[in-house]
């Protein structure tokens, strides 16, 4: 299978040089050079962390939110992410892409849309090309390891910026985007998988997540021009899928050993799926 990614926009993570090739390897002029993986993507984080296996979620991580999310219980969150890039069109941005379950969806749904999905970790970046691939979307869909404090795409290449479940640079996210490119925000709402926190910290530790203020937080180089509220109840049934959600959440790291035995002993539950969106646009 040919081993191909676009360049066009893409830059040198040593030297900020426009990068060329595409067969094969990707290579700016002063020499450096960044192979492509069988896989479909290319690594392009900085010298030092290239070959760190422990940059981004690791191999079980990537396996078990790519289980869950292929059960469609995240699917009305895809579709409100789509929706809002549907708004912008174009090119846009994964920042923290993941197993591509969002950016590969939003192309399905949309064909005029095309992205670049950027991720710290090679097992989600593997996972998502090969995702694009199966689905038919390869074409449309670039996927590179990179830090999304210093993405190496070229400023303004953006229409869209999404960020679902990701850490926010938003300093990065104004240099990528055009003039009155969009960023489509996803985080936690208030009482998000509030019924499996009540299992693992008790009806007391479950405690409400806040609110985040991303306008205020973007210093001023973004106004805020939507917000939606996405909630709905879902039950999780099976261990093997109620151990894939605990698996892909920060929860699984943070949890009493008990409450963490009670959860994965569980063969089924109830809980809110709350998420909030927000949608800011360069000034």
């Amino acid at each position: 299978m040919t081993r191909r990614i676009d360049p066009d926009g893409l830059l040198c993570p040593v030297c900020g040089e426009p990068l060329a090739g595409g067969e094969g390897a990707l290579f700016c002029g002063r020499g450096h050079s960044f192979d492509i993986a069988s896989a479909g993507y290319c690594n392009l984080l900085r010298p030092g962390k290239r070959n760190n296996s422990r940059a981004g979620d690791d191999g079980d991580m990537v396996a078990a939110r790519g289980e869950f999310l292929s059960a469609g219980y995240y699917e009305p969150l895809l579709d409100a992410a789509a929706d809002f890039l549907m708004q912008s069109g174009g090119l846009f941005i994964d920042a923290g892409c993941g197993e591509g379950y969002y950016t590969n969806g939003a192309l399905l749904k949309c064909a005029d849309l095309s992205a670049i999905g950027i991720d710290a970790s090679k097992y989600a970046a593997a996972a998502a090309a090969k995702g694009a691939r199966r689905l038919g979307v390869a074409d449309r869909a670039r996927y590179i390891t990179a830090s999304l404090s210093r993405m190496p795409v070229a400023d303004g290449i953006a229409d869209s910026v999404l960020s679902l479940f990701a850490p926010c640079d938003y300093g990065e996210f104004a240099r990528v985007l055009r003039r009155g490119g969009r960023v489509v925000i996803g985080s936690a709402g208030a009482r998000h998988l509030d019924g499996l926190k009540r299992i693992v910290y008790g009806e007391d530790g479950a405690r409400e997540n806040a609110p985040i203020m991303h306008a205020a937080l973007a210093g001023g180089a973004f106004c805020e021009v939507k917000k939606k509220n996405v909630a709905y109840e879902a039950v999780i049934e099976g261990r093997g899928r109620i151990a894939a959600l605990f698996g892909m959440t920060p929860y699984k790291w943070r949890s009493p050993e008990a409450g963490a035995r009670a959860l994965l002993a569980s063969d089924r539950f109830a809980t809110l799926v709350e998420v909030d969106f927000t949608v800011l646009e360069k000034l």
